[in-house]
């Protein structure tokens, strides 16, 4: 009995206890520091080599700022080594990292009892020339190249200025370029060539225009005789690179940070100077082929699949179930390839012996069932004397240059109609249409899609232009919604858009 009133006691004294207790849980470090947000805006855009100004705002209860220490630093969205930028209150310096994507931390500690405040940013690294419409163009000095931002901004002089004064040999000269998927992770996606017949084509810095190496240097096995690139792309759906150099296919498929072309496809061809790298539009497509050339040396297309090492293949002969047209059986010249409004069909413009010309389709298989869709083009279109070819992904039109004026095909209709006449006393120099070469789900993880622009070169008088279409739901041309002035002739643009 004794044990039990001992029991109810204890209990009593320890309910009033837990009852008694009216401790505040909701307590404030002691010396907390507090740092105002550095910015209002999610994030901040900086030019590579200005300079970021962030003043910040401290607080402290019983603070001495002359004991703070203070540390600001950076790292990449593509997970590269932190960059140390400043140990000052506020931050003042000129930023100098690859163009991309950082979080920008800012880090005050009490050095007396080591309390410490935290602030981040998101801020992206931005060149003046990350983004816009690359030009070459003749000046009276020799070939350069100027760069029309998206802000309308126009740069000039940029390779002589980047190369010690020397200039471009412009005839005959092209800019070339691919986006390199695995590059986002190096904040290199973009790569940039300068084509010159009967020259080596040389890779650009994309930000500033400076000659880096040879086109050779990426292949495993450097070519001993000149490497003139005639296109490269990558495939959208891996990390292969596809290129054609003096009509041979060299591929790679690394993961590096940069693209190594290691494989020349074996086999008796001679490429037209076309890449087209497929997709299955985010279907499965059985027997698919990642890779379309046309053969002008046998007259025939070809393909390629990762899964047949080493070797440009010919289509199958079955003809039980045949297509359009037999892809082993052209035998006309090749004078455009380009992407269509369906994610899964790849377009080639044929010129015949008798100057005819002709559409063809393929679909991404190895079989005759690839050949989709075949048309002889009216002679209306005028189109065995066409210039600058440049296809549409959202309609099914592809535009070109004859007689100064800007045509556009429909190959669904097999019909050609005028879209611009260029103004009189003007020469039509160049054409390309605005695109992306980041692959989306949304359109079917495209190699290219276009944009809704059309960029028209154009010469008189002395000077060179660049003329900005907005390209119409029905395909058409209204007046240019801008004009860049103050070049020279142009010979080729290269359209980068901002990653």
């Amino acid at each position: 009995m004794k044990s039990n009133i001992i029991v109810y006691i204890l209990t009593f004294v320890l309910l009033n206890s837990c009852a008694k207790d009216k401790g505040n849980y909701d307590l404030t470090a002691i010396n907390e520091i507090e740092v105002q947000e550095l910015s209002e805006d999610e994030n901040i855009d900086v030019l590579l080599g200005e300079k970021l100004l962030i003043k910040t705002t401290i607080s402290q209860k019983d603070g001495d700022p002359s004991q703070y220490g203070y540390r600001w630093y950076m790292f990449s969205d593509a997970y590269g080594p932190l960059i140390e930028l400043s140990d000052k209150k506020d931050l003042d310096v000129p930023l100098d990292a690859p163009i991309g994507g950082y979080t920008l931390m800012y880090v005050v500690e009490d050095k007396r009892t080591g309390i410490t405040a935290t602030r981040e940013q998101y801020i992206t690294l931005v060149s003046k020339y990350g983004s816009g419409i690359v030009v070459l163009e003749e000046t009276v000095k020799g070939g350069d190249i100027s760069h029309i931002g998206f802000d309308g901004s126009i740069y000039n002089n940029l390779f002589s200025g980047a190369n010690n004064g020397e200039y471009i040999s412009v005839l005959q000269s092209d800019l070339k370029g691919f986006y390199y998927s695995v590059g986002e992770q190096f904040q290199k996606p973009i790569y940039l060539f300068l084509t010159s017949k009967g020259e080596n084509t040389v890779e650009l810095d994309p930000e500033t225009y400076e000659k880096l190496e040879d086109f050779s240097s990426m292949l495993a096995t450097p070519l001993s005789k000149i490497t003139e690139l005639d296109d490269i792309l990558g495939q959208p759906s891996s990390n292969a690179v596809y290129s054609i150099v003096n009509g041979v296919v060299i591929m790679g498929s690394s993961a590096g940070d940069s693209p190594f072309l290691e494989a020349e496809l074996q086999g008796d061809y001679r490429l037209a100077p076309f890449v087209i790298t497929t997709t299955a539009g985010g279907n499965y497509i059985a027997g698919k082929t990642n890779f379309i050339g046309y053969d002008e040396k046998n007259g025939r297309f070809v393909w390629y699949s990762g899964f047949y090492s080493g070797h440009l293949k010919t289509y199958g002969t079955d003809t039980s179930t045949p297509g359009a047209f037999d892809p082993n059986n052209i035998h006309k010249k090749c004078v455009y390839a380009g992407y269509s409004n369906d994610a899964t069909l790849y377009n080639w413009i044929m010129k015949g012996p008798d100057n005819k010309m002709y559409f063809y389709q393929l679909y991404p298989v190895s079989t005759q069932n690839a050949a989709k869709a075949y048309a002889e083009i009216p002679a209306s279109a005028n189109m065995s004397d066409a210039r600058y070819f440049a296809s549409s992904t959202s309609l099914p039109h592809i535009y070109y240059v004859v007689d100064n004026k800007v045509m556009l095909y429909d190959y669904i209709s097999n019909t050609p109609r005028v879209v611009y006449q260029a103004v009189s006393g003007e020469e039509i120099t160049d054409l390309k249409l605005s695109v992306s070469r980041v692959p989306q789900y949304q359109t079917g993880y495209r190699a290219i899609r276009t944009t809704g622009k059309l960029y028209l070169a154009t010469y008189g008088n002395n000077k060179g232009r660049v003329l900005e279409f907005d390209i119409a739901g029905t395909g058409g041309l209204d007046q240019p919604v801008k004009a860049y002035e103050g070049f020279g002739k142009i010979k080729s643009m290269f359209y980068k858009e901002k990653m």
